[in-house]
């Protein structure tokens, strides 16, 4: 029976380890490559993040949210330190909530700011637990440079770019 144990043990040790692996293996391949996280555009265009323009700045937000606020405010303080880097905003929030967001911060009428609604679940997927705003820099080849988690000055965002 101690045998029996100690086999028992030994197995649900290694069988977590090896999980564990998996779990690593598959996070550092979602973080270090831009997902393809489906979302729909305020316009009602589903699209996926893989298909964005690049060089991107991935700000995953909810409208709600002061930290978010914030940050909208400083980037729509800063626009034309990014007028040459696509911005994409993504919440959880239904599509008015984010418009009202957009349009609110004076960043709805912006050719490179986008927004989109996506699904909370999408999201936990794709990024994990996150705080709001969490702020992902990709590269012109979809590689990501940087992340940043909560409120990030535009000059921080900019960096990696220049």
């Amino acid at each position: 029976m101690k045998n029996f144990l100690t086999i028992f043990l030994l197995m649900v040790l290694f069988t977590s380890c090896t999980k564990q692996d998996k779990t690593e293996n598959v996070t550092t391949r979602v973080i270090n490559e831009l997902p393809h996280l489906k979302f729909t555009s305020l316009d009602g265009t589903i699209k996926s993040t893989r298909d964005l323009p690049t060089p991107l700045i991935l700000v995953l937000f909810n409208a709600d949210c002061d930290h978010c606020q914030r940050q909208a405010q400083e980037v729509g303080k800063h626009l034309n330190e990014v007028s040459n880097i696509t911005l994409q905003f993504i919440a959880a929030d239904d599509l008015p909530a984010i418009q009202k967001f957009a349009t609110e911060y004076g960043l709805n009428n912006q050719p490179n700011l986008n927004f989109g609604r996506a699904d909370a679940t999408d999201v936990y997927m794709n990024f994990g637990s996150i705080p709001t705003p969490a702020i992902y820099l990709y590269s012109a080849d979809k590689r990501l440079l940087k992340n940043f988690k909560g409120e990030t000055p535009v000059a921080e965002l900019v960096a990696p770019f220049r």
